[in-house]
């Protein structure tokens, strides 16, 4: 399913089959008195197909029409029923109506009746002659019968009086790029999944290290409305390396699906709660001691932070009991939004716990490259004989640079040339803190440029030695000009009376970028194009969305 999907870009939607309530006793002779009554929510997406010949005229094409109707075939054991049910809209969502028509029977001595969706299609208007719906759900007839996990017809038991829920995947296709949307139950509020993955370890008092076992829940907050739960007690798979279970034993990374901010919270914004807890592993460490949930929020930069090169994704790795973890006393505000007891202004790792330091190098864990292993704050926590980052920002890799910690040019292996100028690495200042996007120890902005709050054209500064982000530290070098026409963005820098560029730097891209892409800027994707010499150049996107720009340069006044 996963492979077809990706080869042939298909995207499926889910839609939930809930079957709800009894029904008042009734006088059929054959029917028990209870009755199952069910009502269906579709839950839309498109399926992209970049080849329209290949789509025969079983799946219908997507449109952007509103989802009025759903037509619905059931069959059960003592009946049929046909109905078209009205999908309804209260100002912010979509959900199907009542329909009396959908009171399955239950038959007559039993409490459960086995039932049958064979049909289940989605309209924009009243079903007719000449009506196409735009949703469908394929049959295991039919050639896209693969696309999906459970294609029709999809049996099961409705019990009197209980809920039911089962998923129904509907299909469309559009020749257009399209994202993969999901959607929670009747909410047609679409939104794009990633994945966030957990990984966890358990620390007898005595300090022997175990593979943990634990459940995780999630919940999507938003401040004055209750909390929706996406994940209740879900726990990774765990076994052992011999059959016999006498190798080790292992548990795999906890990755779950989780939307972006779906009510226009913003970047730096925490909208999701995880709850990690620590469960019994009775073949491994067996029962532990009572130990705290460990409760991680996360902001969409948070999110975006765990993206790795390569479609690759870093899991948050989870510690109980292992070295001296502070139970905080503090509670979340806005004043001290991770709850460690220090203000965000005076916070080493905002968004993280200050006093999780595994490798001790004073480096908060949330902000260390190489939370394992002790190194050099202005190298991300990482030894600089790791080669891992570029402490003084200057475009060279540590290994390479013979002054690591102060910013020069390449001609000068990477040290200020002596008798010149003062030379300092300079930034741009954009909307976003670098070490929001990559939890590096790092000043240095990015620039999220978004049309409809930039317009066409907008200035920005670009500063020198601002460390931490602290601009009367620094000393103003530049302003660059930002400009949008179509498809093309344009930048523009003007110096300061007597500053010269000995290197400049610049990333650009749709999507936030992580990592290397972040923190170091000899690796950024349009060096090859840029020089320090030349201040202003302009570039052809091949996508039409908002984009993210980091401008590095080293400046000598």
């Amino acid at each position: 399913m996963k492979n077809l999907k990706l080869m042939l870009a298909i995207f499926v939607a889910t839609g939930m089959l809930f079957s709800s309530c009894s029904k008042e006793e009734t006088n059929e002779p054959s029917v028990n008195e209870e009755m199952g009554s069910i009502s269906i929510g579709a839950i839309l997406n498109d399926l992209v197909n970049d080849n329209r010949q290949a789509i025969s005229d079983e799946i219908p094409e997507c449109s952007d029409d509103t989802p009025m109707y759903a037509w619905i075939v059931l069959t059960h054991e003592l009946g049929t029923e046909d109905v078209v049910v009205p999908i309804l809209f209260d100002g912010d969502t979509y959900f199907t109506d009542y329909e009396e028509d959908l009171e399955i029977p239950i038959p007559a001595n039993e409490t459960t009746t086995a039932v049958s969706l064979t049909t289940f299609m989605v309209y924009a208007e009243e079903p007719g002659e000449g009506v196409s719906p735009i949703w469908v759900a394929p049959t295991d007839e039919g050639e896209y019968k693969n696309f999906v996990n459970d294609a029709l017809p999809i049996n099961f038991d409705l019990r009197a009086g209980s809920k039911k829920y089962l998923d129904v995947e509907v299909l469309c296709f559009d020749d257009r790029d399209v994202n993969l949307y999901g959607y929670q139950f009747f909410d047609l509020i679409p939104i794009e999944l990633y994945e966030f993955c957990v990984f966890a370890n358990y620390c007898t008092d005595n300090g022997k290290h175990y593979t943990a076992n634990y459940n995780v829940d999630i919940d999507y907050i938003r401040e004055g409305e209750d909390d929706i739960n996406l994940y209740t007690n879900r726990s990774p798979e765990t076994g052992n390396t011999e059959d016999d279970n006498s190798g080790d034993w292992y548990a795999e990374p906890l990755c779950l699906a989780i939307p972006a901010p779906m009510y226009d919270e913003l970047d730096t914004e925490a909208y999701l709660r995880v709850t990690v807890t620590l469960a019994s592993w009775a073949d491994n460490y067996g029962t532990p001691g009572a130990e705290e949930p460990e409760i991680i929020y996360l902001s969409w930069n948070d999110v975006q932070s765990y993206f790795g090169d390569n479609d690759t994704i870093d899991y948050e790795h989870i510690f109980f009991n292992c070295g001296d973890d502070p139970i905080l006393d503090c509670p979340i505000t806005e004043e001290d939004t991770d709850g460690d007891c220090v203000p965000n202004e005076d916070d080493l790792c905002e968004g993280y716990d200050d006093d999780e330091d595994m490798d001790e190098d004073g480096i908060p864990d949330g902000c260390d490259q190489c939370p394992e292993e002790a190194g050099d704050p202005l190298d991300g926590g990482c030894p600089i004989d790791d080669c891992a980052g570029d402490a003084d920002s200057d475009g060279l890799n540590d290994c390479e640079d013979e002054c690591p910690y102060q910013a020069g040019p390449e001609s000068n292996n990477g040290c200020p040339e002596e008798g010149g100028d003062t030379c300092e690495t300079a930034y741009m200042e954009g909307d976003t803190a670098l070490n929001t996007l990559a939890n590096a120890n790092r000043w240095g902005w990015a620039e999220h440029y978004q049309t409809g709050i930039d317009g066409s054209s907008n200035t920005f500064d670009i500063w020198a030695g601002a460390a931490q982000n602290n601009t009367s530290k620094g000393e103003h070098i530049a302003t660059a000009e930002i400009s949008v026409n179509g498809d093309d963005i344009t930048l523009e820098i003007t110096l300061e009376p007597g500053v010269s560029l000995s290197e400049l730097h610049i990333n650009l891209s749709e999507v936030a970028p992580s990592g290397n892409d972040v923190f170091a800027p000899g690796q950024y994707n349009l060096n090859d194009e840029v020089d320090a010499n030349t201040l202003t150049y302009t570039w052809t996107r091949d996508y039409s969305n908002d984009f993210y720009i980091i401008v590095h340069a080293v400046a000598c006044y």
